[in-house]
């Protein structure tokens, strides 16, 4: 175990050197650290309460997404009425939230209201006798009004304004580091603060795009003049839609469509397989909607079909052939930038609704520099008590070895943290100091085991190699446990409970690879250079 063959050594030491270089550009100045190369040149990120940032006020517009709920209760009472025997009516359209409608032969009025008593649904299925997200009122004896519930509306309200926190939170922090703060304020609004925020226009664009993507067929009226002409001033078919493009065209879609931005399993950037220096957007269905999108483009050879984004068509190729295996790309006049940015906002998801900033301003540090000051002098003053711990307890040599070890992994949890732009706070910093506590607490159980072995009279070599290896598996019972408990925080907490959870998790993995690969690298390098006859511990 003390055995450490050449290409070993070299790829421990280089793993150190890789850490010193990428924790290197927090301890120099910035004027320095611009003359580095770019991979280098990442920094911790402090939080909200160590350096402040941007505080956003956002309103969820639910009226729209209200609006959509009626029309799609208009849809479900269409259905019914048709299940029933096809019961015909003079009109059944949406008026001030509802959904209204006038039976057309009198015949069919008591069918019609049977089928009408089906339409109200509850709005928890696992909740028996719970709330209905709709109500049937008789207007007249052939006129009826059916509108959804305040119970629904309440749901609808909730499942937005959830829906919105998740969707903001994987476009701001997809990878989960920032710390932002992210929590509903009120019944219509989100609070949004982003620590150390910088461009907020790119932030303001994020959310003010809703991300809605949708692929439809293009109409043939799209070739007609005078369909054109009265589509634009609003006067499509029920069945159709109408939406700009991008290159300042229009055409006429078919309204409905099962294939939307839902289907997406992944996006990301690429370039344009025939035309290298072309920016697209590829992209990959599930398993369902890779079927329907084959169907759909085998059915339809020779048609164009339009891809969908915001009410905005970006591109409209024509169908050359069935597109099997569930993936293709977008192309569009895009940039290498507006790809990643696009793809950013797929795999993000669409917003449930649009979202309005009422309020936006930048926030001071929550701690005055005096707080952060005293805990720098806090943290030194405990590191150097640790440090002359170790050295009164087990002596210079061994000592030494941890606390060189304990710096090195100071230095390689800066090191991952800049790597991953991770956000620090303070329970972020909390993590830290827990985690070099548990370092020191690896190398403890070590040195004590190898104390015992060498007052047992056992030899030098034969008492560290058997210290490090019966340490070896108490060491890694303990810090996998600890693992774990961080894995859980960092997935079911958020804002500062996954920072802390973080740092926790990477002090864990670098407390490991110090305490027991570079102590015992430094450990198995001084015996072999002084081979004592008693150890110093």
């Amino acid at each position: 175990m003390l055995y450490f063959s050449k290409w070993k050594t070299i790829l421990i030491l280089g793993l150190v050197a890789l850490g010193f270089l990428f924790a290197l550009p927090n301890a120099i100045s910035e004027k320095m650290r611009e003359s580095l190369p770019s991979q280098l040149q990442r920094t911790i990120n402090l939080g909200l309460d160590l350096q402040g940032g941007a505080h956003m006020l956002l309103e969820v517009e639910l009226s729209s997404v209200l609006e959509l709920e009626t029309q799609n209760l208009r849809d479900t009472v269409r259905g019914s009425l048709q299940d029933a025997g096809r019961i015909r009516t003079d009109y059944l359209r949406v008026e001030d939230g509802a959904v209204v409608g006038k039976f057309r032969n009198p015949d069919e009025v008591a069918a019609g209201y049977t089928a009408l008593d089906r339409v109200p649904e509850q709005i928890d299925p696992t909740q028996l006798g719970g709330p209905k997200d709709s109500r049937v009122e008789r207007i007249a004896p052939d006129r009826f009004r059916v509108a959804i519930t305040d119970a629904k509306v309440e749901a609808v309200q909730k499942r937005t304004i959830a829906q919105s926190i998740e969707v903001l939170r994987r476009r701001i922090d997809p990878n989960g580091t920032t710390e932002l703060t992210l929590a509903q304020e009120g019944d219509e609004r989100i609070l949004l603060q982003i620590p150390g925020a910088e461009n907020l226009d790119e932030i303001k664009d994020r959310i003010n795009k809703t991300a809605n993507l949708s692929f439809h067929m293009v109409d043939a009226d799209s070739f007609n003049e005078q369909a054109m002409r009265l589509a634009s001033e609003g006067s499509t078919k029920p069945s159709q839609a109408f939406y700009r493009m991008a290159d300042g065209g229009a055409l006429i879609v078919e309204r409905r469509t099962k294939i939307t931005g839902g289907c997406l399993k992944s996006a990301s950037e690429g370039l344009h397989p025939q035309r290298q220096n072309e920016p697209i957007v590829n992209f990959s269905f599930n398993l369902k909607c890779a079927r329907l999108f084959s169907d759909l483009t085998a059915r339809n050879l020779g048609r164009q079909f339009a891809v969908v984004l915001d009410e905005e068509i970006i591109t409209a190729p024509r169908i050359n052939g069935p597109i099997s295996g569930g993936s293709g790309f977008i192309e569009g006049s895009f940039t290498i930038e507006s790809a990643q940015e696009l793809a950013l906002l797929l795999n993000a998801g669409s917003l449930p609704a649009k979202l309005k900033i009422v309020e936006e301003r930048s926030v001071s540090a929550e701690l005055g520099e005096d707080s952060i000051n005293a805990g720098k002098i806090a943290s030194i003053i405990g590191l150097v008590g640790v440090a002359l711990f170790m050295w009164l307890s087990y002596g210079l040599r061994f000592g030494t070895i941890a606390n060189m070890a304990l710096s090195i992994n100071i230095m390689l949890i800066a090191a991952a943290l800049s790597l991953f732009g991770a956000t620090l706070t303070l329970p972020g910093i909390a993590g830290i100091i827990l985690t070099i506590g548990m370092a020191v607490d690896a190398n403890v159980l070590i040195f004590e085991r190898i104390r015992e072995e060498a007052h047992n009279g056992r030899p030098p070599v034969n008492a560290i190699e058997t210290g490090y290896r019966l340490s070896l598996a108490p060491i890694l019972d303990a810090n996998i446990t600890t693992f774990i408990a961080a894995a859980v925080l960092y997935f079911v907490g958020s804002g500062p409970i996954r920072g802390f959870a973080v740092t926790l998790a990477i002090g864990i993995i670098m407390s490991v690879f110090t305490a027991v690969i570079v102590a015992r690298l430094f450990t198995a390098t001084w015996l072999r250079n002084t081979r004592p006859k008693t150890l110093p511990i």
